[in-house]
């Protein structure tokens, strides 16, 4: 790992963590209705594979807000490191942003049951809408703005 592929994980880490734990959208950001904002950062999993490190890091800190927190950290962090990796692997493709709705819609509503004791089912649709609603407007419009102007994110990943 150089030294760049650090600081661009850690400015991944840095932005999720903030857009998670910042007042008024962590309201947003736990429990069985999710609509965290910072999931459209997911995105940059397609193109770098420094964010699927950032990102990773950054859901473990901004899960220290949740009130499942000692769980939450850790499984969170490894959804998400799951969803990034195959975000990155699909690579810059309009199916990519389904990869965090299906791992969290059922990641997520299994620690709902477990921890929380909320209803699985239900907490698969309700993780699985937020997740989508988020990805596929937020996602969608950073994806297809990336896409065109990768250059200037320093990309040069090709786009299918």
């Amino acid at each position: 790992m150089t030294s760049t592929f650090l600081v661009r994980a850690a400015v991944y880490a840095a932005l999720y963590a903030a857009l998670t734990l910042a007042p008024g959208l962590n309201a947003f950001a736990y429990g069985e209705v999710q609509f965290r904002v910072a999931e459209a950062l997911m995105v940059f999993a397609c193109f770098d594979p420094a964010a699927v490190l950032g990102l990773t890091l950054g859901t473990a800190i901004g899960n220290l807000g949740s009130p499942m927190m000692p769980v939450d950290v850790v499984v969170g962090a490894a959804l998400t490191l799951a969803s990034a990796a195959l975000m990155y692997v699909i690579g810059p493709r309009v199916v990519a942003l389904a990869m965090p709705v299906i791992v969290n819609a059922f990641g997520v509503a299994a620690m709902l049951a477990l921890v929380l004791d909320l209803p699985y089912w239900a907490s698969v649709v309700w993780v699985g809408i937020g997740e989508a609603v988020v990805l596929f407007t937020l996602g969608l419009a950073l994806l297809l703005v990336v896409r065109r102007r990768r250059e200037v994110f320093g990309f040069t990943r090709p786009v299918a």
